[in-house]
């Protein structure tokens, strides 16, 4: 029942032992919309009732917000459908307070053994409010033509630790370092895109994948690269690899490394900063697309792979202790040879999205402190994980 057919793949028939449930939260007051019916729908018509709780919050422009749950019953349309928890509630989806109350309330409703989160909205990363034309932040929601924000650190602080087995980000550029380092306490593993995520992101695989999600014999681990190698291959296999559309960067991080990580990385740098005195941002593979994702009128990038950036400046041997500990914080990646490149005929000077070849993905990104980014470079030596790798 996929609406996306020719991306299906065979699927794996989960077997449970110990109970999981979903929380599939959804900022949608903003131009979203379209999409946000189109993942709920997908993820019904995939649905096997008795495997746990789909527990979905959606905010939807000129809606408010509602709190759903997928049932044991099939609508006309042949999808299970939706029991309505509440509706209409005007919500601030990029609340952090929202955030932390309906994970309570799925805790206090639907306990259960095991919990993963999807979450799904516009994001930027750990970019401060209001820097990035679009994506902007985490969550976007435009209620009462307001336009709301929440940061990565406020996300974060709404999750109790060990809240998730897993967090899926079906949001843009989040497998930064400094995202990464702050939700670290909150999920074992954490899948997500150092790139954006092209549209309709996860749509494509909901109907065949979603139920594999709640498999608790499978490593955690093991469930979350079938799901995004998933992804990968349905891209592959819809598009050309010359087409711009051929897109995806793709990471698992096992949060328990992450730790370790900044130890390593800060002992490889020996202090050695991540600027423009000891990079040259140019020969470092970027994962944004500054033409067309405007901050503050310039034009460079703030999304850097972290390995490409770690190797320009820190010795041999010290790059291979540091790459060793990476290998064990990012367990799978993956990624297409260009992102939204076209070759429109083979033509050279093409480039209608501001697209980049990638040459090189570890699965993590960081920032490199520039002069035309002062307010930027301020909130990046504030993070939590540039204090872990420069201070004593």
């Amino acid at each position: 029942m996929s609406l996306f057919p020719g991306c299906n793949n065979d699927v794996v028939e989960p077997g449970n032992e110990l109970k999981r449930n979903i929380l599939f939260y959804i900022g949608g007051d903003n131009n979203l919309v379209s999409e946000t019916y189109q993942k709920i729908n997908q993820i019904r018509a995939g649905w096997e009732p008795g495997r746990g709780e789909m527990i979905i919050y959606v905010d939807q422009s000129n809606k408010g917000a509602s709190l759903l749950r997928i049932n044991e019953i099939k609508d006309a349309d042949g999808y299970y459908g939706l029991d309505t928890l509440y509706s209409e509630r005007e919500d601030n989806s990029a609340d952090a307070d929202v955030l932390r109350r309906v994970i309570n309330e799925m805790k206090q409703d639907y306990p259960a053994d095991s919990y993963g989160m999807i979450f799904f909205s516009h994001a930027s990363g750990w970019l401060p409010k209001g820097t990035l034309n679009r994506p902007r932040s985490l969550v976007i929601d435009d209620g009462d033509g307001v336009k709301n924000e929440m940061e990565y650190d406020e996300f974060a602080s709404a999750i109790p630790d060990k809240q998730f087995d897993f967090i899926i980000l079906e949001a843009c550029l989040m497998t930064d370092a400094m995202s990464m380092y702050e939700l670290r306490n909150k999920a074992e593993y954490v899948l997500g895109s150092s790139a954006e995520i092209v549209s309709p992101g996860f749509s494509y695989i909901y109907a065949d994948r979603i139920m594999s999600l709640f498999d608790t014999k499978r490593p955690v681990n093991a469930t979350l690269e079938i799901f995004g190698q998933s992804y990968y291959d349905c891209i592959v296999s819809q598009y050309n690899e010359n087409s711009a559309f051929c897109s995806v960067t793709m990471g698992l991080i096992n949060m328990r490394e992450m730790d370790n990580l900044a130890a390593t990385t800060k002992n490889a740098l020996q202090g050695a900063d991540m600027n423009e005195t000891t990079l040259k941002t140019g020969d470092v593979q970027r994962f944004d697309r500054p033409k067309k994702l405007i901050v503050n009128g310039y034009n460079n990038s703030r999304y850097f792979d972290l390995a490409h950036t770690v190797e320009q400046i820190v010795s041999e041997s010290n790059y291979r202790t540091f790459n060793e500990q990476l290998d064990k914080t990012v367990v799978w990646k993956v990624a297409t040879k260009r992102f939204l490149l076209g070759d429109n005929n083979g033509l050279p000077d093409f480039n209608e999205y501001d697209g980049f070849f990638i040459e090189r993905h570890s699965g993590l990104t960081t920032y490199i402190i520039q002069d035309v980014y002062p307010e930027l470079n301020s909130a990046f030596k504030n993070s939590s994980w540039y204090k872990a790798i420069y201070d004593n």
